[in-house]
């Protein structure tokens, strides 16, 4: 039997949240296939990468940069990779993102943010996440 399991908003928002997310996945050989989407809040006074990029979208739309906001959200991953001592360089890839999306006038944070789906951008977030369930499980 196939399972298929989608982890984002809270369950990925910080390191620890994500290595229950991996015990889930791990916990059970049929869940195969793992979709996540954006990290949510870590706590009351935090954003959620969904609410960061419908901003990056807003300020690109009116010509306004958004570097600012995109190092939030790189800054949030980078977090999450570092916090779970995972060895995985997303920092060209994040950069590349950003350039793609500011790009296109904000259409692609408009597109990202409709879907939830920041790890779609390219993979990028879902091979850290990948990696972060194979090195709990050693795999």
């Amino acid at each position: 039997m196939l399972a298929i399991a989608k982890f984002g908003g809270s369950s990925l928002s910080c390191a620890a949240a994500g290595s229950e997310c991996a015990e889930i996945v791990t916990g059970n050989i049929a869940r195969r296939v793992i979709v996540v989407s954006a990290a949510g809040k870590r706590h009351a006074d935090d954003h959620k990468i969904t609410d960061l990029l419908y901003l990056c979208h807003a300020h690109l739309r009116y010509g306004v940069p958004c570097w600012e906001l995109w190092r939030k959200i790189a800054g949030r991953y980078l977090a999450i990779r570092d916090e779970c001592a995972i060895n995985f360089p997303i920092e060209d890839e994040l950069d590349a993102i950003y350039e793609n999306l500011s790009a296109a006038d904000g259409r692609g944070f408009s597109r990202l943010a409709r879907r939830e789906s920041f790890c779609k951008a390219d993979g990028s977030i879902s091979r850290l996440f990948v990696c972060r369930c194979s090195k709990l499980a050693a795999i």
